[in-house]
């Protein structure tokens, strides 16, 4: 005779119908609850390296009028008594003095921190990369407006140092996400404490980003970026490409730079 394993007989295995009704739904409600690592990973781009943990160099060239970004950078990136990117077992940010100018030109291999009164242009910071199609990250800079950070409104510290850890967290490939009380969500916090460094989740994703190593590395200069066209930052964001903010507004735009690389930017807008 055939064997029936339908709902009663699973529950008359179990002893208790209630009990296995009770534990499906339960299950169910885990497994919804559960967020994959590379679920907030930025699609496939990273920097290319042959072993971990990997050092990337930060260039320090805030201006510090009016806010001590330097301050701030160190805070998101390497400080030891905080709660910082450093804190990831797959790599290690090395912050160095720069030029202390506005300047923001790319250099391969390393990202370039920056501030300046960029203008109403609506954005609070952004995160831009050069990488190849395939996603290895080549060169990345952050930006802070101060022309919306000298203002009332943002001149906050909680502001700042959300803004600027999250910049910095694009440019190590992660993406946004939402109610995880850490700096890379893109719709909450921006005003409060919880939300200034990065959570247990974006190193979890980090984990998941840099779980492979590569036969090549992106961390140092390239000869093949000689083009200008490449080496210049563009303030022309290109074609916007989803993931809008809770206005609306595209927190993510492309650009075709030819030689097979794209500019990607991701945007804090303002209010």
């Amino acid at each position: 005779m055939q064997k029936k394993y339908g709902f009663q007989r699973l529950s008359r295995l179990l002893g208790n119908p209630r009990l296995l009704v009770f534990t499906l739904i339960v299950g169910l409600f885990l497994a919804s609850s559960i967020t994959p690592a590379s679920a907030h990973s930025w699609a496939k781009y990273h920097w290319a390296r042959t072993a971990n943990p990997f050092t990337l160099q930060v260039k320090d060239n805030h201006t510090n009028l009016g806010t001590d970004w330097s301050s701030i950078l160190a805070l998101v990136a390497s400080d030891p008594g905080a709660n910082d990117w450093t804190d990831s077992a797959v790599l290690d940010l090395n912050v160095v003095n720069g030029t202390s100018t506005s300047s923001c030109d790319y250099i391969a291999g390393k990202v370039i921190a920056c501030n300046g009164l960029y203008g109403n242009n609506g954005w609070l910071g952004i995160a831009q990369l050069n990488a190849y199609v395939k996603g290895h990250i080549i060169q990345g800079r952050v930006k802070m407006n101060d022309t919306y950070f000298n203002t009332t409104r943002y001149n906050d510290a909680y502001a700042k140092r959300h803004v600027e850890c999250q910049e910095v967290g694009h440019i190590l490939g992660l993406g946004h996400h939402k109610g995880l009380a850490g700096c890379m969500d893109d719709k909450n916090g921006l005003f409060d404490a919880a939300y200034q460094f990065p959570s247990a989740h974006d190193y979890e994703t980090l984990a998941s980003i840099y779980g492979h190593t590569d036969s090549s590395t992106t961390l140092t200069a390239l000869a093949s970026l000689s083009s200008p066209n490449v080496q210049k930052p563009d303030d022309d964001f290109g074609t916007p490409t989803g993931e809008p903010d809770g206005k609306g507004r595209p927190t993510l735009f492309e650009k075709d730079l030819g030689h097979g690389i794209k500019q990607l930017t991701r945007v804090v807008w303002a209010d």
